[in-house]
């Protein structure tokens, strides 16, 4: 019986997998996928791999590789920000639904565009049975993705920005959460409202001004061009534009304020405390991202929670989807936050004295 190379799924007499992939300068994994057609990406490495191949007379056995498991039980997440609030409860719900599933989460951070896409290829190699994308509110991923679409890895992009319709992509409803940050206030006695957005340079932001420009027409509160400031999301942004706001007696003032993250929040209450205006009873505060501050603040912090269970939830069942077999279009699914009441929207409610309203 002539010897052959490493493994079952080789009929080269002479030359094994390994010895390919050290001459093309790659991963064993890299090799099986090009020569395999899993591998759609046809670059300077897949060149190299069928090159390598080529020379030393090396082919696989079809017959035999799919006879192998490709099943990992792997659900992998690629982070661009993996330390902040939003990142970290969603991996917390990934993980979660991932063992519900009896899977494990693994975990790859990267700062830049190029690092995720290289985490993603990396990832890809490894035969993980689906990966979770989560990219910087300031990167654009859509081309590589679209590149990787036709991958047997299900890709599923949570929260930034596509721009490519072959994505499957899951997110918040800006629109409706600013409707319903809007009508709780409104529902608290807000009659005039402002609103610290966060800088248009994302399509969140963008849609969160527009949705609060609009408003108004519906729930009949007022505001002025100045109620509404741009900026950082950080808790001296939240204290600077208060403090500037509200420092002038002379001029109307709001009595409900709208924020853009928790941490802005945080500081527009430091600002009212210091001028003596107090929240709830004068000014009712909401904020973004139901973090660690808007509990630990005083007076605690009413925010928008994002819909991190039902993301991931969604995530996973696209994965599934995929791996099935089933055709399915690509989705683009945006779920609605919850309002998470506390002391600063504490005021009753129109009409009512209940002080315990949960919305």
């Amino acid at each position: 019986m002539r010897p052959r190379g490493r493994g079952s799924e080789h009929i080269n007499p002479n030359n094994s997998i390994t010895e390919v992939a050290a001459l093309a300068n790659v991963s064993t994994a890299t090799v099986s996928r090009v020569l395999s057609g899993r591998r759609k990406k046809d670059d300077d490495i897949a060149r190299r791999v069928r090159d390598a191949a080529q020379k030393l007379h090396y082919s696989a056995n079809p017959a035999a590789s799919s006879l192998r498991s490709d099943i990992t039980n792997i659900i992998a997440a690629v982070i661009a920000q993996p330390i902040d609030s939003f990142s970290a409860n969603l991996v917390t719900e990934l993980e979660s639904k991932a063992r519900e599933s009896g899977k494990y989460l693994l975990i790859s951070t990267g700062k830049k565009e190029d690092e995720l896409e290289e985490r993603l290829q990396m990832l890809l190699e490894r035969g993980v049975d689906g990966i979770v994308i989560v990219p910087g509110p300031r990167m654009d991923l859509s081309p590589a993705l679209a590149q990787l679409a036709e991958e047997k890895t299900p890709i599923i992009q949570i929260s930034g920005k596509s721009t490519s319709t072959r994505i499957n992509w899951i997110g918040v409803d800006v629109a409706t959460a600013m409707q319903e940050a809007i009508t709780h206030l409104t529902d608290h006695n807000g009659t005039s409202i402002m609103f610290l957005n966060p800088q248009i340079d994302t399509d969140n932001a963008t849609d969160a001004l527009v949705t609060f420009q609009y408003s108004d027409q519906i729930t009949g509160y007022l505001h002025e061009p100045r109620w509404i400031t741009f900026g950082e999301c950080t808790l001296q942004r939240g204290y600077d534009d208060i403090l500037k706001t509200f420092q002038d007696d002379n001029r109307d003032r709001p009595n409900a304020i709208l924020c853009g993250s928790d941490e802005v929040a945080a500081g527009a209450i430091m600002a009212l405390r210091q001028l003596g205006i107090s929240v709830p009873d004068e000014v009712n505060v909401i904020g973004y991202g139901d973090t660690l501050l808007a509990t630990s603040c005083r007076p605690s912090i009413t925010s928008l929670r994002p819909p991190y269970e039902e993301m991931a939830q969604e995530a996973l069942r696209l994965i599934e989807l995929k791996r099935s077999g089933k055709r399915h279009l690509p989705s683009h699914t945006a779920f609605a936050p919850q309002v998470i009441r506390r002391e600063s929207t504490s005021s009753p409610r129109i009409g009512t004295s209940d002080m315990a309203d949960p919305r």
